[in-house]
């Protein structure tokens, strides 16, 4: 949720990996289950995300976010998100690097993220790609992946959508079978 504080200032409260860019598997909430892919702890992520437009396309971010509980995970990110409409078609960039503030041998390490999605308007809907490079610093040689998502929306202020993604479609360790289907439905008051 994303609340327009002053004309240039934006302010939002984020939920999960999905709305920090991040295409990948697993439930935020969990009571239970025997899947260990789908939760692996009761809650993952959620945070605070701070954009100002110093341009018409250019705002830079800063956003302070828990992946975990157990243990805590804090992490700090810092970034722009670039952006750009050439008629019906976009294009936007929402590169940041993270840097883990605790635990990051239980794995909240530093990393990079260069997420990129090409999108076309047409009447009444949009449809999407979703891409990018993303590493951890230390082995960003070994470790990097490129994820890759495709989806849809139907609607205006109020719209349904849906988008499927694959977290290491590309890279040295790629696998198509952690993926991920993301349903839902967005309202934007005017």
């Amino acid at each position: 949720m994303w609340w327009d504080a002053t004309p240039r200032l934006t302010v939002g409260l984020i939920h999960s990996h999905a709305s920090v860019d991040q295409l990948e598997p697993g439930a935020t909430f969990c009571v239970t289950t025997r899947d260990p892919n789908a939760c692996q702890h009761v809650y993952n992520g959620s945070g605070v995300d701070v954009r100002y437009a110093v341009l018409p396309w250019l705002e830079p971010r800063a956003r302070f976010v828990v992946f975990d509980v157990d243990p805590v995970k804090p992490a700090l990110l810092a970034g722009a998100f670039l952006h750009g409409q050439w008629g019906r078609w976009g294009l936007a960039a929402d590169p940041y690097l993270q840097g883990g503030l605790a635990n990051m041998v239980e794995g909240n390490r530093s990393a990079v993220y260069l997420p990129v999605r090409g999108s076309v308007e047409i009447p009444h809907a949009q449809l999407w790609l979703d891409t990018g490079w993303n590493a951890q610093l230390r082995t960003y040689s070994d470790d990097w992946h490129v994820p890759v998502g495709i989806g849809a929306s139907v609607g205006g202020d109020l719209a349904v959508g849906a988008e499927l993604g694959f977290r290491t479609l590309l890279g040295p360790q790629n696998t198509p079978k952690e993926r991920v289907l993301f349903v839902f439905v967005s309202w934007r008051s005017s």
